[in-house]
């Protein structure tokens, strides 16, 4: 690709965040973020970062703004990490150096998010996917490199490279080249739908760093999870999904969830992501699943629910909510008509300590990222 006069390229992407089915925690590289163990995700189609990159040719900083706000790169190296990465592969390559390997350039990131960042709601993979994405596209990159510098940046943003039902491989090598996020089948389930609740977004007191650290030199349980009980699940999922069986499928979710927030409450001092909002969606589903399965939860790293359900039970799922849980009404107006038309709200049976969710969004699951603008010069 040649440049233009001005010596600047420009391609804009838009990626969805992917909530993990079967969750990673812990580290066994903390500079190329390799995971302690493998994991497996779906993309949530409705929540997206959209990102634009200007490659510009010449001396200049490197810069990221967020929703309207610069990031302060050197308090947040992992972007540094990414464009050293970047850099280093484009000299390698030689495409753009027209003779001379050391031409310089240096990147404007310019993206926007339509959720909360740093709420536990895998705003960090959204954003660190769209940012490799739209550098593969500028540089020429092959997808397993795209799948590094997205890696690095984030480790679980990788599993956002590529839409259905996706395996992030742990990987046994030190250079990291054989850990990989890789989607595990052509057809996806379009019938599969998630319904966020947000209960808090505000930042995490522990960030996923830290607790990953802490969780890692501390938990006696996380052994176990990550020798015995991860790769079961992984294969279970696997299978659920690929002969819909929604209660096998919504089994694992919910066991999984459970376990990787024990693991947080066994690390020192303990981690308490979930807070008495999130119990109470618990419950909920709890007595929505009876007396057949028909919703799983699954919570990150912080309070914000999950909740993964067939499409033809989204309106019973929404109306067993609205009567535990405070739901904005705006937020319902502006569900499909599809949805709302047969939600039930009745008030006789809300309770009167009611907990509040302050965002309430449905989706469907599992598309991939798209190119919006290619690249241009």
């Amino acid at each position: 690709m040649s440049q233009n006069e001005t010596g600047i390229s420009e391609v804009t992407v838009e990626v969805p965040m992917n909530i993990a089915l079967v969750k990673y925690w812990g580290k066994r590289d903390e500079k190329l973020i390799l995971p302690l163990n493998d994991s497996i995700s779906l993309t949530v189609d409705k929540l997206t970062a959209e990102t634009t990159i200007r490659m510009v040719e010449g001396v200049g900083k490197h810069t990221v703004k967020i929703n309207g706000e610069e990031v302060e790169l050197s308090s947040n190296k992992r972007y540094q990490t990414v464009f050293d990465e970047s850099l280093r592969l484009q000299r390698k390559r030689k495409e753009y150096s027209n003779g001379n390997e050391n031409r310089l350039v240096h990147f404007e990131v310019i993206s926007k998010t339509n959720f909360p960042v740093a709420a536990g709601l895998a705003s960090s993979a959204a954003g660190f996917a769209a940012i490799a994405l739209a550098i593969q596209q500028l540089l020429n990159l092959n997808d397993t490199q795209a799948n590094r510098l997205a890696r690095i940046g984030s480790g679980s943003a990788c599993r956002s490279m590529s839409g259905g039902l996706v395996h992030w491989k742990k990987g046994e090598k030190d250079d990291g080249s054989d850990c990989v996020a890789v989607k595990t089948a052509d057809d996806n389930w379009t019938d599969l739908y998630c319904v966020i609740l947000v209960f808090n977004d505000g930042r995490k007191k522990v960030g996923s760093s830290e607790g990953m650290r802490r969780t890692r030199e501390t938990s006696t349980l996380l052994k176990h999870r990550i020798e015995k009980v991860v790769p079961e699940r992984i294969d279970s999922i696997k299978k659920a999904y690929s002969t819909r069986n929604f209660e096998d499928l919504a089994r694992v979710i919910m066991a999984d969830s459970n376990q990787f927030h024990a693991v947080c409450l066994d690390s020192v001092p303990p981690i308490r992501y979930l807070n008495e909002s999130s119990w109470q969606l618990i419950e909920t589903v709890e007595k929505f699943n009876q007396p057949e399965i028909r919703a799983a939860y699954t919570f990150d790293a912080g309070p914000n629910a999950c909740v993964i359900v067939q499409k033809k039970d989204v309106s019973k799922f929404i109306t067993a909510v609205i009567r535990d849980i405070q739901i904005n009404t705006d937020d319902l107006k502006a569900l499909p008509e599809e949805f709302t038309k047969s939600i039930e709200d009745r008030k006789d049976e809300r309770t009167e300590n009611k907990f509040a969710c302050s965002q309430l969004v449905v989706s469907s699951m599992g598309n991939g990222p798209k190119i919006c603008t290619h690249p241009r010069t």
